[in-house]
């Protein structure tokens, strides 16, 4: 049965762009007509994701996910290194992260692998991981831990929906532990240092400590009504980093108060919620996507915003529909599209 757009949903997703518009143009004047222009785009995006039938998603899983993992291995061979990370492909006009992409194709990928398959079997875990494994490893040689936690995340979930075991899974958490004990030591010096700033940020004021105690400094000074658009000191001059990108959450606290971040929490939460109403549906396919959309979109936000409470250390993850780039926008706003056209078609 076909239906019309969800108006309601999209209400949210305009509600929490409109707050990061609105924050970044007091930030920076440039930036703001440029993520204004992503937004246009990204609209596009969404609509026609929401137009396209189910079916054909489910046949473009595997071929994104292919175009992902070559996307990946290109950026190695013809990207320059930004800030010590290989993340990029710059177009000129536009930069790709390919891991973005990856995201949206692993989703897809695992949701037509488990559609016909049970996570009880420990042969379909064994193989599902072989499907998350090489984006994720292309991911972290970047490097980029940020962007690689939300696919594990998004294979997990999925899997415990298909019928992953409990018992499976603290077997694998066990070999995640020591992995990432023996992983640590192959980590770049500067990631080591943000892991060990998170434990102890003072240890380094003005060095690695300096982002999370101006991240936190802007959140307490924001108080209840926030200081303004325009008038946040820690992000317009300059104190804090990556205010519009990787930090925007602090300066949404530091200019909007405790009220306007938590008005941002409480719109992301309907948001999640009202996606998750369309799991109702009897297609196993559109089920688990909407699985890997939820986390997709809730994984990130709270880790992004936790990094800027100094809740975990600091990574590269955005703050999905808010922070500041091209590519994280469309690709959230790509999955949202793809969910959107679950309910117009609900069975």
């Amino acid at each position: 049965m076909e239906r019309g757009l969800d108006f309601k949903g999209l209400f949210f997703i305009l509600a929490i762009g409109a707050i990061s518009i609105l924050v970044i143009f007091s930030l920076n004047r440039p930036l703001f007509y440029n993520q204004l222009i992503f937004w246009v785009v990204g609209l596009a995006v969404f609509y026609l994701a929401s137009v396209f039938h189910l079916h054909l998603w489910k046949n473009l899983a595997v071929p994104l996910y292919i175009l992902s993992l070559v996307l990946l291995f290109v950026i190695f061979l013809i990207a320059e290194p930004v800030r010590g990370s290989v993340r990029w492909i710059d177009l000129g006009v536009f930069r790709i992260q390919p891991s973005e992409i990856a995201k949206v194709a692993v989703i897809l990928t695992l949701a037509n692998f488990f559609s016909s398959k049970n996570a009880a079997a420990a042969k379909n875990i064994f193989l599902s991981f072989l499907i998350v494994l090489p984006p994720v490893i292309l991911i972290l040689i970047q490097p980029d831990i940020g962007n690689a936690l939300p696919i594990l995340a998004i294979w997990i979930s999925i899997a415990f929906v298909a019928g992953f075991k409990v018992k499976h899974f603290l077997v694998i958490s066990a070999l995640a532990v020591f992995a990432a004990l023996l992983f640590f030591q192959f980590l770049e010096p500067y990631q080591k240092a943000r892991i060990e700033t998170f434990i102890n940020p003072a240890q380094d004021r003005l060095g690695t400590g300096y982002q999370i105690i101006q991240s936190k400094i802007a959140i307490g000074s924001g108080q209840l009504l926030g200081k303004g658009l325009g008038q946040a000191t820690q992000s317009q001059l300059k104190f804090l980093p990556e205010a519009e990108s990787d930090f925007i959450f602090a300066s949404i606290a530091e200019s909007l108060g405790f009220f306007g971040s938590m008005l941002l929490v409480i719109l992301y939460s309907i948001l999640i919620v009202r996606i998750l109403g369309f799991a109702k549906t009897k297609n196993r396919f559109a089920q688990l996507v909407v699985v890997g959309a939820v986390v997709f979109l809730g994984i990130q936000m709270l880790i992004n915003i936790s990094m800027n409470m100094g809740y975990l250390p600091v990574t590269g993850i955005t703050l999905p529909l808010v922070s500041y780039g091209g590519s994280s926008l469309l690709s959230t706003l790509l999955v949202l599209g793809i969910v959107f056209s679950i309910e117009r078609r609900q069975t």
